[in-house]
Parts: C-alpha cells; sequence; structure tokens
C-alpha cells in the first residue's frame, strides 16, 4: 500500500511539474511533446522536472541516445539547454550515449561547445574476451529459459567478435523465434550497410563509400589507396581529400588509427556497398 501511494504521489507532482508547460500534454502516465511552433522549449521541460525532482526528494535521470546524430540548430538548442540545467538545476543528471566516441567527445571538449568545461563521468563499453561474450550469451539465454548450444554460441561469437551491441542483437532475435544464426548474422550486416549508408549519404560524397571498399579489402597503404580511388574515378584525388576522408572515418569510431575496422560486421557491410 505504501509502495502504490508513494507511486500515485510522484505522478501527481509529475503532472502538475508539466501541465503548465506550453506544448505539453499529459494523459495517464504518458506524457507527449508538441514540436510544432507551440512546442514546449527544452529548457522550460528540463525547469518542469526539475521542480518535479526538488518536490518529489527523486534525482530525474534525462537521457539523450544516438547523440552523434544531433547536428545543426538542434544540437545547439541541446547542448545549450544542458548547459543551462548542469549550471541551475540541481535535481537533474544527464546521459549522453552514442557509437561514435569521436562525435562525443567534439560536444564535451571542444571550446567552441556550450557543454565545454562541464564535468562529466566517461563510461566506455570495451569489446567483449571470448569468454565474456560465451558467459554474456549464456546467462542472457539463461534468464530468458532458452537453450542454445554451445556450437552455435561459440559460432556467433567467432563472428561477432566482441562487440556487445551486436551480441545483444543476435539475442534478441534468437529469443523472438530467429533459428537460423546466418539469417541473424545477415540481418546485422544489412542493418550496418543501411548505417554506413546514412553515414555516407550526408556527407554527400561518393568518395567514402570507394574508401570504405577498399579498406574492407584490406587496401591500406597510403599510395595504394590513393591509386585504387584515381583509378575508379578516372582521376587524379589529392592526399588531402583522403586524409580527411580518414579522419572523419578514425572520428565516426569506424576504424581505428591502423585503418582496422572497429568492428567486422561493419567490415562485411563495407565490402557489401
Amino acid at each position: 500500500m505504501r509502495r502504490s501511494s508513494l507511486k500515485k504521489r510522484v505522478l501527481d507532482l509529475l503532472r502538475s511539474a508539466l501541465m503548465t508547460l506550453r506544448g505539453v500534454s499529459i494523459h495517464g502516465v504518458n506524457v507527449s511533446l508538441s514540436w510544432g511552433r507551440s512546442r514546449a522549449s527544452l529548457i522550460d521541460l528540463f525547469r518542469g522536472l526539475d521542480y518535479f525532482a526538488l518536490k518529489s526528494g527523486l534525482k530525474v535521470i534525462i537521457v539523450f541516445d544516438e547523440v552523434q546524430k544531433l547536428s545543426g540548430p538542434l544540437k545547439v538548442e541541446v547542448c545549450d539547454a544542458i548547459s543551462y540545467a548542469f549550471d541551475y538545476m540541481e535535481g537533474l543528471s544527464f546521459i549522453l550515449s552514442g557509437s561514435e566516441m569521436g562525435v562525443l567527445y567534439g560536444l564535451l571538449n571542444n571550446p567552441q561547445s556550450s557543454l565545454y568545461g562541464r564535468a562529466y563521468i566517461e563510461v566506455v563499453t570495451r569489446r567483449l574476451m571470448r569468454d565474456e561474450s560465451l558467459d554474456f550469451l549464456r546467462k542472457g539465454f539463461s534468464e530468458l529459459g532458452i537453450n542454445v548450444s554451445d556450437d552455435e554460441l561459440v559460432y556467433v561469437v567467432d563472428k561477432l567478435n566482441g562487440i556487445i551491441g551486436w551480441l545483444t542483437y543476435y539475442g534478441y532475435l534468437r529469443s523472438h523465434g530467429y533459428v537460423d544464426v546466418n539469417e541473424i548474422l545477415k540481418k546485422a550486416v544489412e542493418m550496418a550497410k543501411q548505417e554506413l549508408m546514412n553515414f555516407i549519404n550526408y556527407r554527400v560524397s561518393r568518395r567514402y563509400k570507394l574508401i570504405l571498399k577498399a579498406l574492407a579489402q584490406g587496401i591500406k597503404e597510403w599510395r595504394e589507396l590513393k591509386r585504387y580511388i584515381e583509378k575508379a574515378e578516372g582521376r587524379e584525388v589529392s592526399n588531402r581529400v583522403i586524409h580527411d576522408i580518414i579522419h572523419q572515418l578514425i572520428k565516426h569510431s569506424i576504424i581505428d588509427n591502423e585503418l582496422n575496422f572497429m568492428d567486422q560486421v561493419l567490415r562485411e557491410a563495407a565490402l557489401a556497398l
């Protein structure tokens, strides 16, 4: 009864904190935001949540996922709002997550960013070792009551190379009726290929595609890489252009400083571009 009463009190406080904001609608426990002209500003929304946090004695944690996709005016607005909340709202904490470390660091460590100089704690997901990957999958399937053979798990782990996201993706599909492992891996490659295409299309340069395909084929020596691109385009390409593209690929955590793919699924996807 105490838990039920507390839950109702918390929800009532949340409603009262948000209902006065323009562009915010509350139905039951669902909150919807208008993104048209009548939308609430992020700072107003944060202010309402901060008021709720102080009244309820709870900490409100706001998560922004896929932060690397922020760009243009929206990027500035989000960073400015978080920066303002960081300075003036004690009841809020923020989690910024994304798969492209270079872009995240750019938001936090770039002197031109409004988030520059704000204290933060860094949580990095590392590549799992082989035994850790097997343990991760075994425990996950055990929690779901699903039996998967060790032969299958070893095969999957060797293919996914310790990337937690892909291990989770495999576990999710496997637990939702997909039994053909190669079909699951094919879906992973298709998803990675679409991500690469989105990345390439955003930059409006076919050279990204050429360099990705070359690197996926093992062409990493600078002279050979330059020759590969020039042969494909039928004209000379400057070293500066190649350097800038390589820099962006490293910044977005697609390849490392030795021009190796950070993720073998991405490498297979690049081969299929």
